[in-house]
């Protein structure tokens, strides 16, 4: 584990540390037989007890971070640790449901859950993936519905990144009432069977210290974050602040505002950023759409990017990728979506297949610039193909 994240937990443990430490055990023991017997499909596993369905799944009403689960995983280290993938001889279904297909990123992650199914059927397994979204980012009654709709068709698991922190909670106490785990995939919520992400921590920690290395340990800088009741939100933009204090920067972060992952609300908010703050000489945003409106706004203003001011954003959209080639966007922490997509729709079928995966497992993120973008995504993160056997 990172030592920026160990100090972090350590930091936290304060708070509800006994309650939280219980609930993940109560979680661990359990979550396995319970994600087997979902994918079995026997009449005899809708006979348990009332009390046994309550602690079969994660709470709603529990505080669920992923930074705090003490036996969470890189990716990696799982398929070190379980190796080949069995093909199973039963039929398997899951059901993904991602923010919105306007933004690259969702649609990629989709396509990662779909390259998966379409790996493991070559394979020899049996697997279906169908992904839906609502109509767009701030459509939260609309994915909720979804989900409900998901949830009455059946399916043996969900792949879920709700919008916001609490808008599909009454789809997740339904699908835990039919006996499907809801897989939390990019963004943590309550309610989540197992989280399969980023650090999105770290991610925020990834570009502190590259624009530290930029501006030589001093200068005035700025955020421009998403949504404020999205955990993704809140993790970067501190994992971003801490860092300075945590290395003794002389780098001050001198104002932070959401545009709720909009391009143009967060162009208008650069504007203002650039008028009120004249000295400012980089601004990190929670996204890539966010950092392209950002962009706009410094070249109204007659600044130079790359030389007067630093733009950063997060995801590792193709539009960044195409920024930064043209020597604007400065740099993205890619988390690459269709791979982020691929790993969890595999971590869940290996968890549905019976093997122990633990409930948190971190995909990787890498600060990209004008150094590394033109590496393929698999030379970035060492991408090897899964083993069936």
């Amino acid at each position: 584990m990172p030592k920026r994240l160990r100090e972090y937990l350590l930091n936290n443990k304060e708070e509800k540390e006994m309650k939280k430490k219980l609930a993940v055990l109560l979680c661990a023991s359990m979550l396995g037989t319970a994600l087997t017997a979902c994918g079995s499909n026997s009449s005899s596993d809708q006979t348990a007890s009332s009390s046994t369905e309550e602690s079969k799944w994660a709470s709603t009403e529990e505080t669920f971070d992923p930074l705090t689960v003490e036996d969470a995983v890189t990716f990696e280290e799982l398929r070190e640790s379980n190796g080949a993938i069995t093909k199973s001889s039963d039929e398997y279904s899951f059901a993904g449901n991602v923010k919105a297909f306007e933004n690259v990123v969702w649609q990629e992650i989709a396509n990662g859950y779909e390259g998966f199914a379409e790996d493991a059927t070559a394979a020899g397994c049996k697997l279906s993936v169908d992904t839906t979204s609502p109509m767009g980012e701030s459509d939260e009654e609309g994915q909720l519905s979804i989900l409900k709709d998901q949830v009455r068709k059946g399916v043996n698991a969900v792949l879920l990144s709700p919008i916001s922190d609490a808008n599909c909670l009454p789809g997740i106490e339904a699908a835990h009432e039919a006996d499907i785990p809801v897989y939390a995939v990019n963004n943590e919520f309550n309610g989540a069977d197992m989280f399969v992400g980023p650090n999105s921590l770290e991610q925020g920690q990834l570009a502190a210290e590259w624009v530290n290395e930029k501006l030589g340990g001093s200068g005035d800088v700025a955020i421009v974050m998403g949504m404020a009741k999205t955990a993704v939100t809140r993790n970067r933009t501190q994992g971003f602040e801490e860092w300075f204090a945590d290395n003794d920067s002389d780098i001050q972060v001198v104002a932070k505002q959401n545009a709720d992952w909009d391009r143009s609300q967060a162009k208008d908010v650069a504007a203002t950023f650039l008028k009120t703050y004249p000295d400012l000489k980089a601004i990190f945003c929670n996204n890539d759409v966010m950092a392209l409106g950002v962009i706009e706004a410094v070249k109204e203003a007659d600044l130079t990017l790359n030389k007067d001011i630093y733009v950063i954003g997060c995801d590792g959209q193709s539009e960044a990728y195409d920024s930064i080639r043209a020597n604007e966007m400065a740099a993205t922490i890619d988390t690459f979506p269709y791979y982020e997509g691929y790993m969890a729709a595999e971590v869940c079928y290996r968890s549905l297949i019976g093997q122990t995966v633990p409930r948190v497992v971190f995909t990787p993120s890498k600060m990209l610039d004008s150094t590394n973008v033109d590496n393929t995504p698999e030379e970035n993160i060492g991408w090897t193909d899964p083993v069936f056997e």
